[in-house]
């Protein structure tokens, strides 16, 4: 990329810029860098031109249908519950009248083998028949408990007529079982030729007849349960099909309508959207258009500031440093010749000398300051050694360098860059940092050039790096673009202190060396 160079008029108005005027050139600079890179002045910018219109809003009728669809599908949703739940709890008493019923059958197989038991021991004499006489006797309460649990509600205590038909079966089946238990004790000799009690046999037979009629009884009612319960499972789910069919047709009805209205909204969408994405199209190419604009003035005032610069050095050190020397030897030349006896005015000769000392020495800071004679004379490492020495001639914080070559075949632009970008943050770290201690590095990668400024200090407050009037850092930023690199800012080891690194890849440009 070629350097622009300013006009002829341009050239003779920055270099006839008398020193006093200095600091105004630096502030357009420093200003046209913000300019720049401060977000709120491309804002400005885009606000002065014409805004698009907003795309329209949510046409009411498209709202009014998405509310009654979601109405439906709530109505549908709730219905299906209600009866989901209702068919659950037909279900759930279908399943216990089986269970009721089932229990049941295990009741009377179980008198039924006490029965059984009794006969046998009685007309065989076989102490064999006992034992499961003797079970079922000890286990029919057990039983009689397990369909007391099943046939309460939701473990209520109501007397339902299933509970009150289970305690007149509790209290026949306990009259027949003593029974039964009577005639084996007052058998004295069972067997076929024993002396069984024979009337007690059937006494206790006919107890257990009607026990066993209380039993098919009860277990007719539960098949009458079923058979309603089956009625009623089948009648909600008949229901429950119905509602979801008729609300599922009305809902499609209303989706379908609704797709017909966000079809039309979303072509004047698209429409409005089109017409916005022109609009910003337009701005985004202004928005390119003035930050390369801005780019390139602000890379060519900082060029024309230090080429000011070198300038104003080499007229301060030819013109001023030579009148300096001349008025130095007269001064001296004086001095030899006055006569020892003019005590008063050797005095004032004396502090004339010490007065074109100190001018010398602040012509030389001058002259440093605009432009370092060290780095055009003796290179970038020599210069970053000498301004670290100044460094903490002034401050007093100790600077370590850490620079292993000289970097003699650096392009000047990249020099220099890399001196005011050193100088720039030693100036922050003295006049913000606090810092106890500071490290200069500048190394060769493989990649290209890289310079680290690291200090201990109280490190940069959140959002400063960004803000737009850093100009110290905007600057630093700038003149990193202006030759291919970047610069960033990070906290140090332990969110401690300020790390400045600047990198110049070894790809940049030629044009930008």
């Amino acid at each position: 990329m070629k350097r622009r160079e300013g006009t002829p008029a341009q050239s003779r108005r920055y270099y006839g810029t008398p020193l006093r005027s200095l600091p105004s050139l630096m502030s357009t600079s420093n200003a046209t860098s913000d300019a720049h890179t401060d977000p709120g002045a491309r804002a400005a910018d885009v606000a002065a031109a014409p805004a698009p219109r907003p795309a329209a809003l949510v046409p009411m009728s498209v709202i009014a249908i998405t509310f009654v669809s979601i109405a439906l599908l709530l109505v549908n949703a709730s219905l299906l519950i209600i009866n989901t739940a209702g068919t659950m709890d037909s279900n759930e008493q279908y399943a216990r009248s089986y269970e009721i019923k089932r229990s049941l059958t295990a009741f009377q197989s179980t008198i039924a083998t006490a029965e059984s038991g009794q006969r046998g021991y009685l007309l065989t004499g076989q102490s064999a028949y006992l034992e499961p006489f003797l079970r079922a006797t000890r286990g029919w309460r057990a039983e009689i408990e397990r369909l007391r649990e099943l046939a309460s509600t939701n473990g209520g205590t109501e007397r339902t007529p299933r509970l009150k038909d289970l305690d007149a079966l509790e209290a026949m089946t306990a009259s027949a079982v003593s029974r039964l238990e009577q005639t084996i004790a007052q058998t004295g000799q069972p067997g076929p030729s024993g002396d069984a009690d024979v009337a007690g046999t059937d006494w206790a037979t006919a107890g257990m007849d009607q026990v066993r009629g209380l039993i098919d009884r009860m277990m007719q009612d539960e098949d009458t349960r079923i058979e309603a319960l089956r009625g009623e499972v089948l009648h909600d789910m008949w229901l429950t099909v119905g509602i979801a069919v008729f609300t599922t047709v009305l809902t499609v009805g209303v989706l379908i309508g609704l797709q017909a209205l966000l079809r039309r909204y979303g072509a004047a969408r698209a429409r409005a959207e089109g017409a916005l994405l022109e609009a910003n199209q337009r701005l985004n190419r202004e928005v390119e258009e003035r930050t390369a604009e801005l780019t390139e003035l602000s890379q060519h005032l900082i060029r024309v500031a230090e080429e000011e610069k070198a300038r104003l050095a080499r007229e301060l050190h030819d013109t001023l440093g030579s009148n300096l020397t001349a008025i130095n030897m007269d001064l001296n030349w004086i001095s030899k010749r006055l006569a020892s006896e003019n005590v008063e005015l050797r005095e004032r000769l004396q502090r004339s000398l010490q007065m074109l000392s100190d001018t010398v020495e602040l012509k030389h800071e001058v002259i440093e300051g605009l432009r370092p004679s060290h780095l055009d004379n003796l290179g970038l490492a020599y210069a970053m050694r000498s301004h670290c020495r100044e460094f903490t001639r002034r401050t007093g914080v100790p600077c370590d360098v850490d620079v292993l070559e000289d970097f003699d075949d650096l392009d000047p632009s990249w020099s220099i860059a890399l001196y005011r970008i050193a100088q720039e943050a030693l100036t922050n770290v003295t006049r913000h940092a606090k810092a106890q201690s500071v490290r200069v590095q500048l190394v060769r990668e493989e990649e290209g050039i890289r310079l680290r400024v690291i200090d201990d200090g109280m490190g940069i407050p959140e959002g400063a790096a960004t803000r737009p009037k850093s100009h110290g850092l905007v600057g630093m930023r700038e003149r990193m673009r202006q030759i291919g690199g970047a610069v960033r800012f990070s906290p140090g080891a332990g969110q401690r202190g300020t790390v400045v690194d600047a990198f110049i890849p070894s790809a940049a440009p030629v044009g930008q060396r």
